[in-house]
């Protein structure tokens, strides 16, 4: 007798369940791969981020306005000039660092009216500084009569305090080093 050239249904069948296991390997090592790689550069951006939003907002503390500032644990506004990138660049500006909901630091801004305004204020500007934010925390170095200068979280006073700090607290846990910014012009 003779035997026909070719395979048999069940050499075929199990031919394909090997192909088909090779396959899925292949594809959760390209999956792993793919998410892997997508997490590895948004931890490299994002310490680069950060420290551009470092830079810009000790700038912006640094030149705030004399009585300008009103600050709260949570929140600290003040009248600067914006950064070079900001759409009011150069200008005078009524700014805010606050968290808005889902874990958003933000920066409200708006033109500061030159002089007494005769028109209802333009709504504020938002924009996104980061991402990810459990919290912030703005404390105020402020001189005490005779004693050495206090930490405290509130600021409403002549002048401006001698030091303003910045602490976040990211939902991954990740850690940066708090912001620290002396605004030039103290009035004191």
């Amino acid at each position: 007798m003779r035997r026909e050239a070719g395979f048999t249904l069940l050499e075929v069948m199990v031919a394909l369940v090997v192909f088909g296991l090779v396959m899925a390997g292949i594809a959760q090592s390209f999956r792993f791969g793919l998410t892997a790689w997508s997490a590895t550069s948004r931890n490299i951006t994002k310490p680069e981020n950060l420290a551009a939003m470092d830079s810009a907002l000790s700038r912006m503390i640094t030149q705030a306005l004399p009585d300008s500032m009103a600050g709260l644990p949570d929140e600290v506004a003040f009248t600067t000039k914006l950064p070079a990138g900001a759409a009011l660049r150069g200008r005078l500006a009524d700014v805010a660092i606050l968290m808005a909901p889902g874990g958003k630091l933000i920066l409200r801004y708006r033109p500061h009216p030159p002089g007494i305004p005769i028109a209802p204020a333009p709504p504020p500007k938002i924009e996104p500084l980061a991402q990810g934010v459990k919290s912030l925390s703005v404390s105020y170095l402020v001189p005490v009569q005779g004693g050495p200068p206090a930490w405290f979280n509130k600021w409403q006073g002549n002048g401006l305090p001698l030091l303003v700090r910045l602490h976040l607290t990211f939902t991954d846990g990740q850690t940066w080093p708090d912001l620290v910014a002396a605004p030039l012009n103290t009035g004191n």
